[in-house]
């Protein structure tokens, strides 16, 4: 456990109902150390994995607040003395906010702490359902410590609903580097119907590697019609591994009536191991009564492998006979 290191593990597990005690006793004795105990809580439950800037501690915790708290405090020392309350040691071992050690020297990080893993597993069941308020999802906008926290506080707002900060996050993550935020941000954008912008986001990650943005962008365009703009696409993505954008242009190719586009394509997948195309090619050529051609394709999977690509051109064997 983080919070028990220097071979304390049983005295944390043991001082761990009092420190639950410790948080729930908060809420009539500090409520301002509850509110930043809970955001540390949601945080951690949400995504947010690496240590919790105070920033983001301080940003939220209003919102965990009645208005007459809120009121009541001190607005010069109502986070020092909520800190004091959320690091202070239960039993002498443990504190809802522990302090994370310099990894360049010696002491604590300033203004970062870690919450303690047993109010972290204790937090997954109390506030299991609990829909944090709108200052926690500003103060993650703004203070996370991470593209990674916050590509994954985005998804958590999107499971539940919070759209337009989910958006949000994933922007800031964007930002940040997070190559998976602009990917989704880019499908984002191509569902509303900003295929320009949508394109710009995609050719940004692919930019800096992800193969996950060329399969997208390569698809994007197939469903625009934009055929021939995809095709390099898919050829890149299936040198990278991936053959689906391949299969389904030569699918769209065969629906649009281009019949030797769709062999072209479907002969370049095959070339890198996937014989669908050709298998799917086959049938619709036999289905518009070109067995012939049907027969040339399916010999040609057949060569390179695979059951169906057999009873395929079994079939039309038999057929031409």
């Amino acid at each position: 456990m983080s919070t028990s290191t220097g071979g304390r593990i049983t005295q944390t597990l043991a001082a761990g109902p009092q420190l639950v005690d410790h948080y729930q006793q908060a809420a009539s004795h500090s409520p301002y150390g509850h509110a930043v105990i809970s955001t540390a809580m949601d945080a951690r439950r949400l995504g947010h994995t690496s240590p919790l800037p105070a920033a983001l501690l301080k940003a939220a915790a209003p919102g965990y607040l009645t208005e007459q708290q809120r009121a009541a405090a001190d607005p010069d020392t109502w986070f020092a003395q909520a800190l004091d309350y959320a690091r202070e040691r239960v039993r002498g071992v443990v504190a809802a906010l522990e302090p994370v050690a310099n990894p360049d020297g010696m002491g604590p990080l300033p203004d970062i702490y870690r919450l303690s893993d047993y109010l972290d597993h204790h937090a997954r069941t109390i506030r299991r359902y609990a829909f944090p308020p709108d200052s926690f999802w500003t103060a993650a906008r703004d203070h996370a410590a991470s593209a990674a926290d916050l590509e994954a506080l985005a998804e958590a707002a999107d499971r539940r609903g919070h759209y337009r900060m989910a958006a949000a996050l994933y922007q800031r993550a964007a930002d940040d580097g997070g190559t998976g935020a602009l990917v989704e941000l880019a499908w984002r954008r191509g569902r509303a119907g900003d295929l320009a912008g949508a394109e710009q986001l995609y050719q940004r990650a692919i930019e800096v590697g992800d193969m996950g943005a060329l399969v997208e962008l390569a698809q994007q365009r197939q469903r625009a019609g934009d055929l021939d703009g995809a095709e390099p696409l898919a050829q890149r993505a299936a040198d990278a591994g991936d053959t689906g954008p391949l299969v389904e242009l030569a699918w769209r190719r065969g629906e649009a009536g281009d019949l030797d586009g769709a062999e072209r394509v479907a002969q370049r997948a095959a070339n890198t191991g996937n014989i669908n195309a050709l298998v799917r090619l086959a049938w619709r050529l036999e289905e518009a009564g070109d067995l012939d051609g049907a027969e040339r394709v399916a010999q040609r999977a057949a060569d390179i492998g695979g059951r169906e690509a057999l009873i395929r051109l079994a079939r039309l064997r038999k057929r031409g006979h």
